[in-house]
């Protein structure tokens, strides 16, 4: 019979935890989002994590040990603005890791545009009369816009034909980023850069998209 034993002392709490949320994106769209958590350790048998800055759980005090996993989906509390997640994670005998945390802001508002104009309904390729001004307005800043041609005034981004410059026309869309809200657009399409998008004589339904920075497109 044995009259010894082994016993391995580890107080080493998990090392390099780093937490990103959405793969460390700056702005979401939803509140439904992924928490990717990365540590040093490669034996993660035996590990829990403690989520908290999250729908159910906004304080420590209220998150629970769960088992570790490298990725999980989780909500971020309502509201638009900035969330802040953060994640402690132990090993099988209970050393806990320091709290590492990640931010996002959560915007969630679909973009209004306020479309003026245009100074002329009806166009052609004649000089003098081939061309036509809207100017656009944005109720959020936004990050992007397009004026396309769609086929219902419904229509949302992906159904629009995005109309070109080649013949003229100005401004018809734009990836500067950080236009402020209610930043003033004017946009002149011509009638040949209008067949392009739209072969054929006709009504035209001409419509102004704008994206947020959390990457929503206005629809209405």
């Amino acid at each position: 019979m044995a009259s010894y034993f082994n016993v391995t002392l580890d107080t080493a709490a998990p090392s390099d935890v780093a937490l990103a949320i959405n793969g460390g994106a700056l702005y979401a769209s939803s509140t439904a989002v992924n928490l990717n958590i990365t540590l040093a350790d490669e034996q993660t048998e035996g590990y829990q994590m403690k989520i908290w800055g999250v729908a159910g759980a906004l304080e420590e005090a209220q998150a629970n040990w769960e088992n570790f996993v490298p990725s999980k989906g989780v909500n971020l509390p309502g509201g638009d603005g900035l969330k802040t997640v953060s994640i402690k994670v132990r090993d099988d005998v209970g050393n806990e890791s320091l709290t590492v945390s990640d931010s996002i802001t959560l915007n969630t508002t679909v973009p209004v545009v306020t479309v003026t104009g245009p100074d002329r309904s009806k166009i052609s390729m004649v000089e003098g009369f081939q061309k036509a001004v809207i100017n656009f307005t944005a109720d959020v800043p936004f990050e992007a816009y397009k004026v396309c041609v769609v086929s219902t005034v419904s229509a949302q981004q992906e159904a629009g034909i995005p109309i070109p410059t080649e013949g003229g026309s100005l401004h018809t869309s734009g990836e500067e980023g950080g236009y402020p809200a209610s930043t003033n657009i004017e946009v002149t399409i011509t009638g040949a850069d209008l067949a392009c998008a739209s072969p054929g004589d006709g009504v035209k339904i001409i419509k102004v998209f704008v994206r947020n920075a959390s990457g929503i497109w206005s629809v209405v």
